[in-house]
C-alpha cells in the first residue's frame, strides 16, 4: 500500500446532482451485500457472483475512484462462480468514513 502523497479523507464531489447520483449508485450496489467483515483498515463485503454483479461493482469502484482517491479497492472471484468479494480499505480515518458513506442506508 502506498504510503506518500496520500490524498485527503473527503469526497470530491461538490454539485447536488453528483452527489444523488453517488448515493443512488451505492444504494443499488450495498444493497446486494450478502456479508460484511471488518478489517483492520476498512471493510469486506461479499456479493453475489454473476457477471452483472460484477459489472455493477466494477462501476461503482470506477465512480469511486474518482471522487474517494484515498480508497483502495480490490475484487476477488470464487471460483466456480462463488460469491465476489470487494475490500475497501484506506489510511487511518478512512474505515469511519466507509461506515458514514458506503454502509449507511440511502438518504430519502
Amino acid at each position: 500500500m502506498r504510503s506518500e502523497n496520500i490524498p485527503p479523507i473527503a469526497c470530491r464531489l461538490s454539485g447536488p446532482q453528483e452527489i444523488q447520483d453517488r448515493r443512488r449508485l451505492l444504494g443499488s450496489v450495498f444493497e446486494g451485500v450478502l456479508r460484511v467483515e471488518e478489517l483492520e483498515d476498512g471493510y469486506a463485503f461479499g456479493f453475489p457472483g454473476s457477471a452483472g454483479w460484477a459489472e455493477r461493482l466494477v462501476e461503482m469502484i470506477n465512480a469511486e475512484r474518482a471522487c474517494c482517491p484515498f480508497l483502495t479497492f480490490a475484487l476477488f472471484f470464487e471460483p466456480d462462480g462463488g460469491p465476489i468479494s470487494l475490500r475497501v480499505t484506506g489510511p487511518e480515518g478512512a474505515k469511519g468514513f466507509i461506515e458514514a458513506e458506503m454502509m449507511a442506508p440511502p438518504a430519502g
